[in-house]
C-alpha cells in the first residue's frame, strides 16, 4: 500500500472522529437547551434605529411561547412582532445606546406576547456580534420566562407601597396601632410612629425600653387586664374597651381601644392588634354632659319640690317681663304658679298674654303701683315690697301683700320682675 494513501486514510478516520464528536456535543447541548426553560435566539442586526431583529436560529424550545422554530425562521414573524408594544420603545433604545457605546452585551427586562396571546415577562440576555470592521452584524442571546419572579416583585412593590401609605394615613390620624405579644403587660412587636403623641418613639415599644402595660392607669390596670382575660376565654376575636393611659409627662388621656385577638392554629392566643384612639376631649365633654345632666335631674327635683310647696300654700309665684322705661307698664306674666287657680285665673290666662298682671290691679291702685315700681328701678333698687288691690275673676276685690325682686342684665337694664303675692284680705279686714 502506498505510503501517502495509509496517511490519507489516517487523516480521514481522526477527521471522522472529531467530527462525530462535535456531532455528538451539539446534540447534548440542544437536548440540554430544548429541555430548558431558555430560549436560545440569533438575530440579524439591521443597524437602524428601529430594528426588528429578523431571527436566522432560534432553539426548539420557542414552543413554550406558543410558537414553532419556522414561524421565525420562515420571516413570518420577527422577534419584534412579539414584544409587547407598550415595552417595544424602551428595548429598541436601549440596544441602541448600548451599540453606540461599543458595548458587547445587553441585559433587560420586558414583556412579550405569546401565541396564546398571553402576556409574559421575560430577561433577555444578549452579546452583541461584530464584524472585523466594528460593525455589529448580529445579536446572540437568550431569553429566559422570570413572569412569576416579576409578579412577585410587583406584588411586593405594591404591598410596600399601600404600607406606606397606610402608615401615612396613620400616623397623620389621631389613631395608634400596636402589635402586642400574649404576654404580661404587653410587650409591642409594632407600634405605630404617631405613639410619640404619648411622648414615646416607636422603637421604645418595639426594643422593650417600655411596655405598654406601664402605660395603663394603675386604678384602670385591673379592670384592662380582666376584661381582655374574659374575652380571651370566651373565644373573641375582637373587642372595644375604654380606660386610662399616662403619656411620659404625666398626663392623663383617656383611650378607646379596639382589640383583635390572633390566635395559632391550635386556638392559642399569639398577639394582640391594638388599635387606640385618644378620645380624651369626647370623654371630658361627655363627663361633663353627665354632671350637667345631673345638676339638671337635681334642680328640676328641687324646682319641683318647691312647686309643690308654693302650689299648696297661699303665696302665688310670678315671673313678670319689664317693660320699656318710661311706659305705664302692665307686667305680661311668663310664669305663674298653678295655685293662681284661688283668685279664679288659669295659668294659661296668664302665660298666653289674655291676662296681663296689670289688668287684675285694681284700677284706683294701678297708678300707685307703676309708679312707685318705676321710682324704685330708676333708684338701682333690687326690691319691691307693697299691699294693694286685685280683683278676682269673679269680680270680688282682695287685698295682696307683693314681694318683688328686681332682675337686671348686664348693663343695668331692668328685664324682669320676680315676685310673689300674698292674700292678706283678712287681715285687712280685721284692721291689722
Amino acid at each position: 500500500m502506498d505510503p501517502n494513501e495509509s496517511k490519507k486514510e489516517g487523516c480521514a478516520s481522526t477527521t471522522g472522529k472529531m467530527l462525530d464528536t462535535a456531532l455528538e456535543r451539539q446534540q447534548i447541548l440542544e437536548t440540554v437547551i430544548n429541555n430548558s426553560p431558555v430560549i436560545v435566539f440569533q438575530w440579524k442586526a439591521e443597524g437602524t434605529e428601529n430594528e426588528q431583529w429578523p431571527v436566522e436560529f432560534v432553539s426548539e424550545n420557542v414552543i413554550l411561547l406558543g410558537y414553532s422554530v419556522e414561524d421565525f425562521t420562515s420571516g413570518r414573524l420577527s422577534y419584534a412582532d412579539i414584544v409587547y408594544p407598550d415595552d417595544l420603545g424602551q428595548v429598541q433604545n436601549e440596544l441602541n445606546k448600548r451599540r453606540r457605546e461599543g458595548s458587547d452585551y445587553f441585559d433587560q427586562e420586558y414583556r412579550i406576547v405569546l401565541g396564546s396571546k398571553d402576556v409574559r415577562w421575560v430577561n433577555e440576555r444578549t452579546y452583541i456580534q461584530r464584524n472585523e470592521k466594528d460593525e455589529v452584524t448580529h445579536y446572540q442571546g437568550t431569553i429566559f420566562d422570570i413572569t412569576d419572579q416579576k409578579n412577585n416583585e410587583i406584588a411586593l412593590h405594591e404591598a410596600h407601597k399601600r404600607e406606606m401609605y397606610l402608615n401615612t394615613i396613620i400616623n397623620n390620624s389621631p389613631v395608634m396601632v400596636f402589635l402586642w405579644r400574649a404576654e404580661e403587660f404587653w410587650p409591642a412587636d409594632y407600634a405605630s410612629e404617631n405613639v410619640e403623641r404619648l411622648g414615646y418613639t416607636a422603637e421604645d415599644f418595639v426594643l422593650g425600653r417600655i411596655v405598654y402595660g406601664d402605660l395603663v392607669h394603675p386604678d384602670d390596670l385591673e379592670m384592662v387586664k380582666k376584661e381582655l382575660a374574659r374575652r380571651c376565654d370566651s373565644g373573641y376575636d375582637d373587642f372595644s374597651q375604654q380606660y386610662r393611659i399616662i403619656t411620659r409627662s404625666g398626663n392623663v388621656h383617656w383611650v378607646e381601644e379596639r382589640t383583635f385577638i390572633q390566635r395559632n392554629d391550635a386556638g392559642k392566643v399569639t398577639h394582640y392588634q391594638g388599635i387606640i384612639l385618644d378620645i380624651t376631649e369626647h370623654k371630658r365633654s361627655e363627663m361633663a354632659l353627665e354632671e350637667a345632666e345631673k345638676r339638671q335631674a337635681e334642680l328640676l327635683t328641687r324646682q319641683k319640690a318647691l312647686e309643690t310647696i308654693i302650689n299648696s300654700g297661699p303665696v302665688v309665684a310670678f315671673l313678670w317681663k319689664a317693660g320699656a322705661e318710661g311706659e305705664e307698664e302692665l307686667w305680661p306674666a311668663e310664669f305663674v304658679s298653678d295655685n293662681v287657680t284661688q283668685f279664679g285665673y288659669t295659668v294659661e290666662d296668664f302665660t298666653s298674654g289674655r291676662v296681663q298682671y296689670g289688668d287684675i290691679v285694681h284700677p284706683d291702685d294701678l297708678p300707685d303701683v307703676q309708679i312707685e315700681l318705676s321710682e324704685t328701678c330708676k333708684e338701682g333698687g333690687t326690691s319691691f315690697i307693697k299691699e294693694y288691690r286685685i280683683l278676682t275673676k269673679a269680680g270680688d276685690v282682695c287685698w295682696v301683700e307683693e314681694k318683688t325682686f328686681i332682675q337686671r342684665d348686664k348693663t343695668g337694664v331692668v328685664t324682669h320682675y320676680q315676685g310673689v303675692i300674698q292674700d292678706i284680705t283678712e287681715r285687712k279686714e280685721k284692721g291689722c
